[in-house]
């Protein structure tokens, strides 16, 4: 009996020394910041196209020169609002490599398009944040002939996120 009194007793020590604790500061949420492409201006419109065989390849480029030194979580997506316009034939996947002087590493492959009935998210990679991170997209395949377009505005394409 006693044994079992002071297994009960300690147990709901245990219980009450668990229990949270409450603060007056209200949590906040957290949300990300998001850069997007340099450019002059939008839309950014782009045409990454090849033609069979890989000859005359039109890769395109992408540049972030506006995320804050000291930044943490870059995190490279694209997003389409539901029945965005993306024209694409053949082989349309493509290759997005991150570029460094005169070196490239594939970062990711995608296949961009759209949803007719709700928006859309590619996560491509994240990366190390960097105030200047550029990349350079090409049809992935090395043969076949292939093309993507699209027009990147403020609301659909490529955007950087950070500090998430």
């Amino acid at each position: 009996m006693y044994f079992t009194l002071a297994t009960a007793l300690l147990s709901t020590s245990i219980l009450v020394s668990a229990a949270p604790t409450t603060s007056s500061a209200p949590l906040e949420r957290r949300a990300c910041s998001v850069a997007y492409p340099r450019s002059i201006g939008f839309p950014i419109n782009f045409d990454i196209h090849q033609d069979a065989g890989g000859v005359n390849s039109v890769p395109n480029a992408l540049t972030f020169n506006n995320v804050p030194a000291g930044s943490y979580g870059c995190q490279l997506e694209v997003n389409f609002p539901a029945g965005y316009p993306i024209t694409s034939s053949g082989a349309s996947a493509v290759n997005i490599f991150a570029t460094s002087g005169d070196s490239e590493t594939l970062f990711g492959t995608v296949t961009l398009q759209s949803s007719p009935v709700a928006p859309t998210k590619f996560i491509i990679n994240s990366a190390t944040c960097s105030t200047l991170m550029t990349y350079k997209i090409k049809i992935a395949s090395e043969t076949e002939a292939g093309r993507v377009a699209f027009a990147d505005t403020k609301d659909a394409g490529f955007t950087m996120t950070y500090n998430c």
